[in-house]
């Protein structure tokens, strides 16, 4: 196996929890920039930019992989308030808690279903985002305060998804058997726990949501709404295509003959993966590929290779094999016995 490092990673938008509050939903576009919001035109650039990237992200998605997150945001937007809050409030403090800070269960509820909503919401990107501000901006505040900001949270988002890839790649590097559901929740675990992002634990205990708690809240909402992890991979697998690459070794290839195909993956640094990933040939007949990313050519034709990291799809490419021409020498041979003739 080959590992060489590159170049930093590069941010973009995953949403790998939904216990975790989306960064998208918490993105205003420029004109959300009014009096009494506290947004500086530093912050607007850097929410501008990763809104950019979110919308990129979305856009990217299939038809199918689109309906399939308008499917979901149906689903959570059906879900009764009373709902919401059986998820949220087991704890009959956090209830006492949060109405401390002048904010009532209801409105906290609301507002977490209208972010996983909103995470869902593939197209009207702007429009929804100005629509869940305008609706929740006053309970953000009356729970985070101004000591976790919003571009917090962005980064926060941005920490997570470098996080669990970067486990997610590791994993298979070094051959460690641990679901991924576990690495999302040890990511988020640690963040909340350690680092400049310890503040936002320190903001839901205030209101007696522990990190432990945030961990089950996802676990329900996960039983709940994606149970097979079909949206989650959705998420991952587009993720996946904007930062992964597979080559295939260059030059012709021709029944019989072999290529060393590999993953070129962006984060956290740069990449080249031979081993450890689940490789597959949609057509054997044309051309296999074993455990260590050798395609074998068999017959002229087409196969598109997949890699699957923990089942999750990571890309693709198509391969062609082309007719052997025999015993016919090339065009390079040709000139190769031409020079050697006219020496």
């Amino acid at each position: 196996m080959k590992i060489t490092f590159r170049r930093r990673f590069i941010p973009s938008l995953l949403a790998l929890s939904v216990a975790v509050p989306s960064a998208a939903a918490l993105m205003p576009a420029p004109s959300s920039a009014a009096p009494g919001i506290g947004i500086s035109q530093e912050q607007l650039d850097i929410v501008r930019k990763y809104a950019k990237e979110a919308i990129e992200l979305l856009n990217s998605l299939s038809p199918e992989e689109k309906n399939r997150l308008r499917q979901m945001r149906d689903e959570v937007r059906t879900k009764p308030l009373n709902w919401w809050r059986d998820q949220i409030f087991q704890n009959p403090q956090a209830v006492e808690k949060m109405k401390a800070k002048g904010v009532t269960p209801e409105e906290a509820s609301a507002m977490l279903r209208d972010m996983l909503a909103l995470m869902y919401t593939p197209e009207d990107t702007i429009a929804s985002l100005l629509a869940f501000k305008k609706n929740h901006y006053r309970t953000w505040t009356k729970i985070f305060g101004t000591e976790f900001k919003q571009e917090d949270l962005l980064e926060f988002a941005k920490m997570l998804e470098r996080q669990v890839m970067a486990d997610l790649v590791m994993s298979h590097m070094l051959n460690i058997d641990k679901p991924l559901d576990d690495m999302i929740s040890d990511a988020i675990a640690r963040m909340m726990q350690h680092g400049k992002f310890r503040k936002l634990g320190v903001k839901l205990a205030e209101v007696g949501i522990t990190t432990t708690d945030v961990l089950e809240i996802r676990k329900r909402l996960v039983r709940e709404f994606d149970r097979n992890n079909e949206v989650r991979d959705i998420f991952i697998s587009a993720f996946a295509r904007k930062n992964t690459d597979i080559v295939v070794q260059p030059g012709k290839l021709s029944p019989g003959k072999e290529k060393q195909v590999t993953l070129k993956v962006e984060f956290p640094g740069y990449f080249t993966i031979r081993s450890g990933v689940e490789w597959i040939s949609s057509n054997p007949e044309v051309a296999t590929i074993d455990k260590k990313g050798k395609l074998h050519a068999h017959k002229p034709g087409t196969t598109t290779i997949s890699v699957k990291i923990k089942g999750v799809l990571i890309g693709e490419k198509d391969v062609t094999v082309e007719p052997d021409k025999g015993n016919k020498p090339d065009k390079e041979e040709k000139e190769d016995k031409e020079d050697k003739k006219n020496k």
